[in-house]
């Protein structure tokens, strides 16, 4: 992985933005339960957090302490800027009438999401509905639904009340094949192995989504399993549930497909909710948290290839669900250091293009597409102005904003409105030269032919 403590020395002086990450959970810690378990997830993102932010990562398991001991609530909420959820149970049970996230809990989420908080939502395949369980409940009910249906927005993005299960007639499996001809409907040694499944990726302008691109090219493993979810995409979006920004209402879009190697079926395996573009939190869901579990990263070579790749996969989701507050507070971090670079001062002087190219070169290696997507344009929708345009005239504003290097009155916010007007506006020059150009140019190629 690239180590960025290298860049320890160069960043501000003022505290690392801090980005905290809650799992929230029902049966599943960060050890134990037979390898379902999240430690070595959370040791690779702590291990590999950016130079330009701090990670802290939590873990809260829902019935520590007794039944529903530990619900959700606007206070715990209050204390993270995400939360992934890891759920196993299907549905409140006799003797245990809040499995299932209660109103007061769905109201505390709606309110955080509202505000920009960033949810993972994941779960499994579907299992028979449990003895005892309501019987009104739809006869198959997926592992994670207790913690995951109710979810505002996120729970619409799995299915959680149907197939596939864990059947081979109805199974979704991905397992990639060993080079020993292990049966790949069996969990052993497949989902042990070190051959991980090759995802298809949705590009859109050539380039996958900003989750899936590395710094060296795009990510197109994650971890296989041989019964995996199913991920959705609601048929109706009222804007009163998803809302609409300033660009339009951004929808949710699966953009990595895993394939069934028995017969070439397609499935969707992750999914992901721009909610930043309408001024809400994003979300991102996962067809199985077998993508994320001990069990299944057990097999890759530690500081492999395949293990390096996923990480970069899981830190470019943790910095993709920050909210906006903080995501400033990383772009003033960013501006500092980039102001600082020779290599950008070395071409500052040549316009706003040169040095953007520049600066988004360095940025891409050490933070990843996403992040540079947010730096170039924290605002709602997508810009029409190129990018590297705006962040060259961004970057500009910043070393002249930082000439004294006093970065305690450094006006991040003011920096980047003066960085993006000056952008807009050489783009807006440029066009009417280019505009200008052209005129006249119809007559001209004619008396020329003739």
């Amino acid at each position: 992985m690239f180590d960025a403590r290298i860049f320890a020395d160069q960043v501000s002086p003022a505290a690392k933005p801090k980005i905290r990450v809650l799992f929230y959970t029902d049966l599943i810690g960060f050890s134990g339960n037979g390898g379902f378990s999240l430690g070595i997830l959370r040791d690779l993102i702590l291990a590999n957090q950016p130079f330009f932010a701090q990670f802290q990562i939590d873990l809260i398991n829902r019935h520590e302490g007794g039944h529903a001991a530990k619900k959700l609530t606007s206070a715990v909420l209050g204390g993270y800027e995400q939360v992934w959820f890891f759920g196993l149970l299907q549905s409140n049970m006799p003797g245990e009438p809040e499995n299932e996230l209660v109103d007061a809990e769905v109201a505390a989420l709606r309110t955080w999401m509202d505000a920009g908080g960033g949810v993972l939502i994941t779960g499994d395949h579907s299992n028979p509905r449990p003895p005892g369980a309501d019987p009104s409940l739809p006869d198959y009910l997926n592992l994670g639904r207790a913690l995951g249906h109710r979810v505002p927005r996120a729970g619409e993005l799995r299915v959680w009340n149907d197939r596939p299960d864990s059947s081979i007639e109805f199974s979704h499996n991905t397992h990639q094949p060993d080079p020993w001809g292990s049966d790949i409907n069996n969990p052993i040694p497949n989902d042990l192995d070190p051959y991980p499944q090759e995802l298809i990726l949705r590009k859109r302008l050539g380039r996958p989504h900003p989750l899936f691109q590395g710094r060296r090219g795009p990510i197109t493993i994650f971890p296989d399993h041989m019964h995996e979810g199913q991920l959705l995409i609601p048929e109706r979006l009222p804007v009163e549930v998803w809302p609409t920004g300033r660009g339009g209402q951004p929808k949710p879009e699966i953009v990595a497909h895993g394939t069934d190697k028995r017969n070439g079926q397609v499935y969707g395996v992750c999914s992901v909710y721009d909610g930043a573009a309408a001024g809400v939190g994003r979300i991102v869901a996962d067809a199985t948290w077998h993508h994320y579990f001990d069990f299944n990263l057990w097999g890759f070579e530690k500081d492999g290839e395949v293990l390096d790749r996923l990480t970069e996969f899981y830190v470019n989701l943790t910095l993709w669900l920050t909210p906006k507050p903080v995501k400033l507070e990383v772009n003033a971090e960013l501006l500092y250091w980039l102001s600082r670079s020779l290599s950008v001062r070395a071409v500052l002087p040549e316009g706003f293009r040169v040095p953007g190219i520049t600066a988004a070169g360095l940025v891409r290696e050490v933070a990843g597409q996403g992040v540079l997507d947010d730096l170039v344009w924290p605002l709602e929708g997508t810009p029409s102005v190129p990018e590297e345009l705006l962040l060259g005239a961004v970057v500009k504003e910043s070393v002249a904003a930082l000439g004294d290097g006093d970065f305690e009155a450094f006006d991040t916010a003011g920096v980047v409105e003066r960085g993006l007007r000056a952008g807009a506006e050489e783009y807006a020059a440029e066009l009417r030269t280019a505009l200008g150009d052209v005129e006249g140019l119809s007559e001209f190629i004619s008396q020329g032919i003739r």
